[in-house]
């Protein structure tokens, strides 16, 4: 049976409200919803773009890399919007840093990155044509 799915990664952050700011703000996400702890700070929050969601959550328990780092962590984001070109413009205008510039990759995405607050490195995309693998790779 074929299924229809989905992904929204669950980001963990010790400051929801911060990683929240940086989402809306810097990279134009909506406010999905959220959830007020007992300290009245962020428990959760989903934010998307397009049709993309990613939920930014406080842990529960103490937990490991989830402070503000300007360290790559080891998951990254690979998101796709319509206009690559335009997007890349418009994050640039606001002075927001771009980690890696508009590349055309060998897989047939155009490509480019930023990174939030919480070291997560978030590529946006889209497919610009077919894919040229480098000579000699062996694609299965």
């Amino acid at each position: 049976m074929k299924q229809n799915a989905q992904l929204m990664p669950m980001i963990s952050v010790d400051s929801v409200d911060r990683a929240r700011a940086f989402y809306i703000e810097k990279l134009g996400f909506g406010h999905m919803m959220g959830m007020l702890g007992k300290d009245g700070q962020l428990d959760f929050c989903t934010v998307m773009l397009g049709g993309a969601k990613v939920m930014l959550m406080r842990p529960q328990e103490r937990t490991e890399g989830t402070s503000a780092s300007t360290s790559k962590r080891p998951v990254e984001i690979y998101l796709e919007v319509s206009d690559v070109n335009a997007y890349h413009d418009q994050l640039k205008k606001q002075a927001l840093k771009i980690t890696s510039p508009l590349t055309d990759q060998w897989w047939g995405d155009r490509t480019f990155t930023v990174m939030d607050p919480f070291g997560y490195q978030i590529w946006f995309y889209q497919t610009v044509g077919e894919p040229k693998p480098p000579k000699g790779a062996k694609l299965i």
